[in-house]
């Protein structure tokens, strides 16, 4: 648990700037980040959203900058 939580720390700061690049990302190139793990996939979005995301919801698949 304690390595998948790591991964998804790295991923959260890799997508971080990923996000301020392009303005915002979908939940398919978090799921890419992830390896297609589904652990590491939502503890990434977890961390995203404790960094200050909106990480969106299932209508609006999508991570972007909270205003």
């Amino acid at each position: 648990m304690d390595q998948c939580k790591d991964e998804a720390r790295k991923n959260s700061e890799l997508l971080s700037d990923e996000i301020s690049k392009n303005g915002e990302i979908s939940w398919t190139r978090v799921l890419e980040v992830a390896v297609h793990d589904e652990l590491v996939y939502k503890l990434t979005l977890k961390y995203l959203r404790q960094n200050g995301f909106d990480i969106g919801n299932n209508v609006m698949p999508r991570v972007k900058r909270s205003i």
